[in-house]
């Protein structure tokens, strides 16, 4: 353990793209609770480069407060995989109520995925969990899931999410297209029919759309497309007789 000057750490660059700072009235608690009993937990920072792998929010609590050092918890990492691995864990944990970010969320389990080397299945035996087997390919999304007390369902569709377009995954993390829309219904679409979702019938009708208004407006795009195929069809048939 050592002090260390805030603004000799470093954010990790890929924090943004798994999380989000905490705001509104969850912020203010959080940097009232600063203030008044001070950085209780050590922020966790890489030994070479002074990165922070733990306590983004922590130390953008000190920035705001004018606490100028912290106690900080340095590691050896031998690789950048088990830096994001204790990234992802330790924010998902230490935040309480998670990634409530759905986008960010799949991200999040994703990359866990990738590291852990994840197959779908049962979970591993009584008793074993994700932290035991490290560097091992035997853990399984259930395993993942239980990990972080995420029901199977929403584990699942989170990463639906990141089947959708930008122009989708933006209007999830706006609220401005429920999860379940997104996930259950519009990830089902290529990128392709996706895109002519939206052009056909634009972002402000596809916002706050039901499910079975959603599922109206892609059978409708469906039938649009087949009409059109018979028409092309025939086109090129007289063209080719003539």
């Amino acid at each position: 353990m050592q002090e260390i000057n805030v603004n000799e750490l470093k954010p990790h660059p890929k924090n943004d793209y798994f999380f989000d700072d905490i705001q509104g009235e969850n912020w203010d608690a959080f940097l009232e609770s600063i203030k008044t009993s001070g950085v209780i937990e050590p922020i966790i920072v890489d030994a070479k480069t002074k990165t922070i792998v733990s306590g983004h929010q922590r130390i953008r609590a000190c920035k705001e407060l004018g606490i100028e050092k912290v106690l900080c918890e340095v590691r050896i990492y031998d690789s950048e995989d088990k830096i994001l691995k204790d990234l992802l864990e330790t924010n998902l944990r230490q935040r309480g109520i998670g990634n409530t970010n759905p986008i960010k969320l799949g991200r999040c389990l994703r990359e866990l995925e990738r590291i852990y080397g994840t197959r779908q299945g049962s979970s591993n035996p009584k008793g074993t969990n994700v932290r035991d087997l490290d560097n091992t390919s035997d853990i399984t999304q259930e395993q993942i899931a239980q990990q972080y007390n995420i029901s199977i369902d929403k584990y699942r569709n989170a990463e639906k999410l990141l089947n959708l377009i930008p122009e989708l995954q933006d209007m999830v993390q706006e609220n401005k297209v429920s999860t379940t829309v997104a996930s259950r219904i519009i990830a089902r679409l290529s990128p392709t029919d996706q895109k002519q979702l939206i052009l056909t019938y634009g972002k402000d009708e596809i916002e706050n759309a039901t499910q079975a208004k959603t599922q109206q407006m892609i059978d409708e795009m469906q039938r649009l497309k087949n009409v059109n195929a018979g028409l092309q069809m025939k086109v090129d048939s007289k063209q080719r007789e003539i």
